[in-house]
């Protein structure tokens, strides 16, 4: 097997419904051949009997031990996760599963950048998970450009027409009007635009949103626009990037969704998600640009609520690993 095409899929909180989705997936794809899920295995196995799914798992330490004419999926042990996994699920973030999500992560991404898995697959975790086991990142993507080493890196979110990249992530939006500036946005879109030439082969269209109401009407609702947004824009322009803006957000998406630009740049979290999952709830990617990896995730959380019930969808994830496969297939071209 040619490690370097694998699938790796990261197990999320084991408390939270990652272990139920990611066999759902295992048993709802056709092509399983090329998936490692890094993990537990006990907790997958109790995933599997909870789902009553056909196809299984098999426990491996290292790559060395695939076995690859087995119909079942691997999963690589990296964190044990010691106590027995209650069906009714538990009631909301535990410093154990905060502690064993930045494990599988931590293992997986050791594996792409040492080239021996060709993607990584993120199933959801718990900030506060992690906060509790005494890791102060934001998230995922955080942690994985600390460890990477990315100095610039941007969240993407792609769902049904729609593809969104962050300026800021998650922060109150009282910050949001302190943390943009003009170096900050035209980073963002000098990233977008050279990611979408590396990975996709040609230059991107790209508009972005303004902060305010009506654009902020010539500094009437506000002056991030004429400060930061605009000459940023301006800047990019000028070294032949294809965007425009900055545009009022109620009027965006509108022509955004029927295909004028292949990417909205937005100022916050939920300028971009809140159109996003209103088109494709349950579907959405979370693509983390910039990084020397290619790095997929669900664009939803651990839903402790119903985790271990057997009701989780697992439609984000399957998104998730059909991008990261072509993502990946086109860096073997």
């Amino acid at each position: 097997m040619d490690t370097r095409r694998i699938m790796g899929i990261t197990m999320g909180d084991p408390y939270g419904i990652g272990p139920e989705i990611i066999i759902k997936t295992i048993n709802e794809e056709e092509k399983t051949d090329d998936i490692l899920v890094v993990g537990d295995y006990d907790t997958m196995q109790r995933a599997r009997d909870l789902t009553r799914s056909g196809k299984g798992v098999y426990p491996i330490r290292c790559l060395d031990e695939l076995e690859p004419e087995r119909p079942d999926v691997p999963v690589l042990e990296a964190f044990r996760v010691s106590h027995k996994i209650d069906v009714q699920g538990e009631k909301g973030p535990t410093a154990k599963g905060g502690e064993a999500s930045i494990s599988f992560i931590r293992r997986a991404a050791e594996m792409a950048l040492d080239k021996k898995i060709a993607a990584v697959i993120t199933a959801p975790i718990s900030k506060e998970a992690i906060h509790m086991a005494g890791y102060r990142y934001a998230g995922h993507t955080e942690f994985l450009a600390e460890m990477t080493g990315a100095e610039s890196f941007a969240m993407m979110l792609v769902g049904g027409p729609l593809r969104v990249i962050l300026v800021t992530t998650h922060c109150a939006l009282s910050m949001v009007s302190k943390i943009i500036d003009k170096e900050r946005i035209y980073n963002i879109l000098r990233l977008a635009h050279d990611w979408w030439i590396e990975h996709l082969g040609y230059s991107p269209k790209l508009a972005v949103a303004a902060l305010n109401p009506h654009g902020g009407e010539g500094g009437i609702f506000g002056e991030e626009e004429g400060l930061h947004i605009r000459p940023a824009v301006e800047q990019a322009r000028g070294e032949g990037i294809d965007v425009r803006g900055p545009y009022p957000s109620d009027t965006l998406f509108y022509y955004a969704k029927d295909g004028r630009y292949d990417a909205v740049v937005v100022m916050y979290h939920d300028q971009g998600l809140i159109p996003l999952k209103m088109l494709s709830f349950g579907n959405g990617v979370n693509c983390t640009i910039g990084l020397p990896i290619i790095r997929t995730s669900v664009d939803h959380g651990t839903a402790y609520d119903i985790a271990w019930k057997g009701k989780a969808d697992p439609s984000s994830l399957k998104a998730a690993l059909r991008m990261a496969r072509d993502l990946s297939s086109k860096s073997f071209v």
